[in-house]
């Protein structure tokens, strides 16, 4: 009876730590049939829509005179510009469509050009609405302009908010500018780009009440509502809910911190039911540490070991307050996690042969998909490129992972200095010499911003299709 017992107790645990354990991978994240064309398109039918709705209000006919002239081109460039502001807001949205059709680095990019235009746009309507407005017999000066613009600020319902709404937007676009960010912590950068929602909600109440698009037009009203909507709900769902919704499920926290090498450490994060968070290699996750003086503060890092359901590991180099912050976390630490997100992985890729090319940290990612990447003997290669021996972060790790992979592993150290421009590894040359089928093979990439560049001219020169090329920036 006692042998029984024993029995059922072993058998009810070994069911146990089975469930606990989870698959030996976590599902992978959902492929959407979307392409880009697919988001132009619906981009260009927005534009259309807009165009539409201004000349069935007239707009057309007042190009009649330059004062008519002027408050058309002020009315377009606030709906226009409107509309820009708009796509930024949905290519940030972190929508997981979004991600898979363009990627992390070309929505910020796309972001960046729309923000800009926005801005732009913005600020010629309010000049060339006023202008429009103060005007009598011939175009307003500049000082009847100005004049005309304090008038609209503090007299007019609204005005206030639609002039505060302008000032914002300029201000995120200064500090967007690449020489204005080099003198701002990312957190503060960051910040100051939260802003932009203030100001759209003002723009929005702006244009509802006074837009002679909308006024007394409940169609256009309905119409451009609809637009903000399309932009706005998706940033709620999966920049807030989603993520929300994903950290009360798994409940991450740190349950172990490694010193790889001096300034880097890795955090081994656990968390309940990991088994069912879809992960893939080569993606990465902002993370918050749950702690006073950590909550509000997001940075984003590569995972650097195949997601095996059970802990997500991320390598940390001390290069900021934020992950020198994050390097002093105590195991039990809770975590807010937002991800996965990224195209660096195996979804991309098009060749069965692949060439994985790190810098520096770079190699968190890359350590992944060496680790995961199907391939057969020899297709599986990684150049890891670091100033010196000591830069190395994984080096017995990559050497065990090659072995049992049969994948090759080179190891690039030096001063850029020291390397001839025919011997330079990362030149056209070095590459080509290195690896004579490179032109067969997919590229991954990761690394500095001046490394990437470097081998991204490389590879053009070699004659590399883009579509053989695979990376991510993790600018801002």
């Amino acid at each position: 009876m006692a042998v029984a017992v024993s029995t059922r107790f072993k058998e009810a645990v070994s069911r146990k730590n089975r469930k606990e354990a989870g698959p030996l991978t976590p599902p992978l994240p959902r492929r959407w049939s979307l392409t880009p064309s697919d988001l132009y398109l619906l981009i260009g039918g927005a534009a259309v829509v807009i165009g539409g709705m201004w000349v069935r209000h007239g707009g057309a006919s007042l190009f009649v005179d330059p004062i008519g002239a002027t408050a058309a081109v002020g009315q377009l460039t606030a709906l226009y510009g409107t509309l820009l502001a708009l796509v930024g807001i949905l290519l940030m949205s972190r929508a997981p469509w979004i991600d898979q059709v363009v990627g992390s680095d070309e929505a910020a990019r796309l972001h960046r050009l729309a923000g800009f235009a926005s801005v732009w746009l913005l600020v010629v309507h309010a000049l060339a609405s006023t202008a429009a407005f103060v005007s009598g017999d011939s175009i307003a000066t500049p000082g009847q302009i100005l004049d005309g613009i304090v008038d609209f600020t503090l007299r007019q319902d609204g005005g206030l908010g639609a002039t505060v709404a302008i000032g914002l937007f300029m201000l995120v676009a200064l500090v967007s500018i690449r020489a204005a960010r080099s003198f701002l912590a990312y957190e503060t950068w960051y910040g100051i780009h939260l802003y932009v929602y203030l100001a759209v909600a003002l723009g929005f109440t702006h244009q509802i009440a006074l837009g002679s698009d909308f006024v007394g037009d409940e169609l256009a009203r309905n119409t451009w509502i609809g637009l903000y909507a399309i932009a706005f709900l998706p940033l709620i769902l999966f920049r807030f809910i989603a993520p929300i919704y994903r950290n009360l499920r798994h409940q991450y926290y740190v349950d172990e911190v490694v010193m790889e090498r001096p300034g880097v450490v890795s955090l081994w994060v656990a968390g309940r039911s990991l088994e069912k968070l879809p992960v893939r290699a080569g993606q990465w996750f902002g993370i918050r540490a749950l702690t006073a003086d950590g909550w509000w503060r997001s940075n984003p890092f590569s995972i650097s070991a195949g997601p095996d359901a059970r802990r997500l590991r991320f390598t940390i180099e001390a290069v900021g307050d934020g992950s020198r912050r994050l390097q002093r976390l105590l195991p039990g630490t809770r975590l807010f996690l937002e991800g996965p997100y990224g195209l660096l992985t195996g979804a991309v890729r098009t060749r069965e042969k692949v060439l994985l090319i790190a810098g520096g940290i770079g190699i968190t990612p890359l350590r992944a998909l060496l680790e995961v990447l199907p391939a057969r003997r020899g297709d599986l290669a990684l150049m890891y490129r670091v100033p010196s021996k000591d830069s190395l972060v994984f080096k017995r790790e990559l050497q065990r992972l090659a072995d049992a992979r049969n994948a090759e592993v080179a190891f690039v150290t030096g001063s850029r200095d020291s390397f001839t421009f025919r011997d330079d590894p990362l030149s056209s040359a070095g590459l080509q010499s290195a690896y004579p089928d490179i032109l067969e093979r997919d590229i991954y990439l990761c690394g500095s911003p001046r490394m990437m560049a470097k081998v991204e001219e490389s590879l053009k020169e070699i004659g590399m299709p883009k579509v053989q090329v695979h990376l991510e920036r993790f600018g801002w």
